[in-house]
């Protein structure tokens, strides 16, 4: 569990003397005093956005360090978290939206609630929020970077960029289609003229979510493997490099033309967990380049010497002018599709100073033996009892920032959506680092708390 309590601004031997006279009261535990020094002088006591100008250069070990999250404490403006093998390590995590995160979580009492931010370009993860009043033991840990929710519609977005990259479908396309709105039949891949009254593109599929059009276009113009390796490009089934244990989110791409269909709709198939989800948007937001996300700033091992992180590069997923597409796509969400309601008044005006690209996704917990695992095995919940709500997406639309995914375990009653919570989210964001364009942040930053 991220503890975020504050415990004020020390200077620096203020704050030297507090971990050496006052070793019972740490929050950190196996640090020795070097090491703690050595963190002050490397920044701990600095601005955030100071310590991010520091070159660490090449870790000695190929490996990066790994955090033990459940031991982070705020110290001053940063969070620090031991290290597992000893050591201390200063995380990207900023003290402000960590706390308006896990506070909007918390706020609405559900059985499960997670949401990660990253920073654009740099992979900075800001964010790592968990709350669960179903099961109050689980934490950030547990809820942010376990695939425990099926994509849902979220893996759209992987089917439209393999329809633009692998397929060459031109995104203007108008495909004529029925029905489609909660379910992906055998009658709706095939043209129907008698009951096929509406046409739309591509583009018109992301926003609105519509199952019809992407089961159809991805049945006529992508094979099963196509879209495997376009799922294992963005990160499914795949290990993804990362700070803390990271479990990988699943795939499984069926042959059977309908199950096949259903797949690249969104219909279970694959999991994904709130990290990785953001990571998908950092994606589309970077130009088609995935980030590698990190969450140590600064380190140092349990003698106290500055440990030289290894860096870990981003990697191509998609063409630039793909990504470009599905961006624009995904705009649709907020303007005119399933998150509207969040980002646009009654008369069709924005809610808030910038314009978001996102997307959404919605199931139904079933609890079969092949869907992902609940966080916890509380017996309060079974199948038919829960909702799963998905938004991932990235801020500003048109200069993103930051990429975030939320994602929440409502019961099936509850009308609340994630991106209602995502709208919340990206305004704490605006109401600690501003609207304007990307340079060094004023906090450097960004956190959750429960």
């Amino acid at each position: 569990m991220l503890r975020g309590k504050e415990e004020g601004l020390f200077d620096t031997f203020t704050y030297m003397y507090d971990f050496v006279y006052m070793a019972p009261i740490r929050s950190t535990a196996g640090i020795s005093f070097k090491a703690l020094a050595t963190l002050v002088t490397l920044g701990i006591g600095a601005s955030p956005a100071a310590a991010q100008d520091d070159d660490l250069g090449e870790y000695s070990d190929p490996r990066r360090p790994m955090v033990v999250l459940d031991t982070a404490a705020l110290r001053g403006s940063h969070f620090v978290a031991d290290l597992e093998g000893g050591g201390l390590a200063q995380l990207t995590l900023h003290p402000a939206l960590q706390k308006a995160v896990e506070d909007a979580l918390a706020s609405h009492h559900l059985p499960f609630a997670a949401a990660a931010v990253i920073s654009i370009p740099d992979g900075r993860v800001l964010v790592l929020a968990g709350y669960s009043k179903a099961d109050p033991t689980l934490d950030a840990a547990t809820l942010a970077l376990h695939p425990w929710a099926p994509a849902a519609s979220v893996f759209k977005v992987v089917s439209a960029s393999a329809l633009l990259q692998q397929a060459h479908v031109d995104p203007e396309t108008r495909v004529c289609y029925h029905a489609g709105v909660s379910s992906v039949l055998r009658d709706n891949l095939i043209d129907m003229p008698g009951i096929d009254r509406s046409c739309a593109s591509l583009g018109y599929g992301i926003g609105k979510s519509q199952n019809a059009i992407i089961a159809k276009l991805a049945a006529r113009n992508l094979r099963p493997e196509q879209l495997e390796r376009m799922a294992n490009a963005f990160g499914f089934g795949q290990d993804i490099s990362f700070d803390a244990p990271l479990e990988p989110s699943e795939v499984e791409i069926p042959r059977e033309p309908l199950e096949f269909a259903r797949a690249a709709a969104g219909f279970w198939h694959s999991s994904l967990s709130p990290l990785h989800g953001a990571l998908l948007a950092a994606t589309i937001a970077n130009h088609g380049e995935m980030p590698a996300p990190r969450l140590i700033e600064k380190a140092v091992d349990a003698k106290g010497v500055s440990v030289k992180l290894a860096k870990t590069a981003s990697h191509r997923v998609l063409d630039r002018a793909v990504a470009e597409q599905v961006g624009r796509m995904m705009q649709l969400t907020t303007t005119m599709g399933t998150a509207r309601r969040s980002f646009r008044d009654r008369n069709g005006h924005p809610t808030l100073p910038i314009e978001v690209a996102g997307k959404t996704g919605t199931l139904f917990y079933r609890g079969r033996a092949h869907d992902p695992i609940l966080p916890s095995s509380t017996s309060t919940l079974g199948a038919g009892q829960l909702g799963y709500s998905w938004f991932i997406g990235f801020a500003p639309a048109d200069h993103p920032k930051i990429a975030f995914a939320v994602l929440l375990g409502n019961p099936v009653a509850s009308q609340l959506r994630a991106h209602f919570v995502a709208r919340h989210l990206v305004a704490d964001y605006l109401a600690t680092e501003g609207p304007g364009p990307a340079g060094p942040s004023k906090h450097g930053h960004l956190l959750a708390h429960r």
